[in-house]
């Protein structure tokens, strides 16, 4: 039998490739995306999981108490060590707490996080189909991305290739399986990965930002 998170991954097709192979993932494999790239997208994306943490407490409160612990648990129990990589690569990229806070969202940001908070409202179940792709994609692009020659993109890639985060993708993944497909978590999971795919391009753009 087909789980739920496989029958929304086969749902949205080839569009799942365009996200965790674009062009932004291959040059982070290859060692050719430029630094400025990469250093904007990591402020975008410090951003963008603060918003999804918040998102995720909120969805939590509306969830199964044993599902809510299961999940919480395994994000936010070990949440060091995604934050030294962090540190690491801001460190060497002298990105500071105040350039992330005075920097805005990129409008595909903003829309994706709002996207999040709005499935939060909605249900659990719907949340976790529109959470699914950012934390499963990002599991298969680290392991993809590892051994580049760029020693930040690996310290990068290594996080999301661990088995600690894979961890934290299990729980999430093993959750969402225990809820039938229906056409609003299609929808949630469709909107996530073109969100992902969206990501990445504002992202080689350098678009530009807002304070909200």
């Amino acid at each position: 039998m087909v789980s739920t998170h496989e029958r929304l991954r086969e749902l949205v097709g080839e569009l799942w490739d365009r996200y965790i192979r674009h062009e932004f993932v291959e040059r982070l494999k290859d060692g050719s995306l430029p630094i400025d790239v990469f250093r904007y997208y990591l402020i975008q994306d410090t951003k963008y999981v603060r918003e999804m943490q918040r998102a995720v407490i909120e969805a939590a409160s509306r969830a199964p108490l044993s599902e809510a612990i299961d999940v919480l648990t395994a994000v936010f129990s070990n949440i060091e060590r995604g934050a030294e990589v962090h540190e690491r690569l801001f460190r060497e990229l002298s990105i500071t707490e105040d350039e992330v806070n005075n920097t805005g969202f990129n409008l595909v940001n903003y829309a994706y996080t709002r996207h999040l908070h709005y499935y939060a409202s909605l249900g659990w179940p719907q949340f976790l189909a529109a959470w699914a792709p950012c934390m499963w994609g990002y599991s298969e692009i680290g392991r993809y991305v590892v051994g580049t020659r760029n020693g930040l993109f690996n310290a990068w890639a290594e996080f999301y290739a661990s088995g600690d985060y894979w961890s934290r993708v299990e729980a999430v993944l093993r959750t969402l399986d225990r809820y039938e497909v229906t056409p609003e978590m299609e929808r949630a999971f469709r909107d996530s990965v073109n969100f992902e795919i969206m990501f990445w391009e504002a992202s080689l753009r350098k678009d530009p930002t807002i304070l909200y």
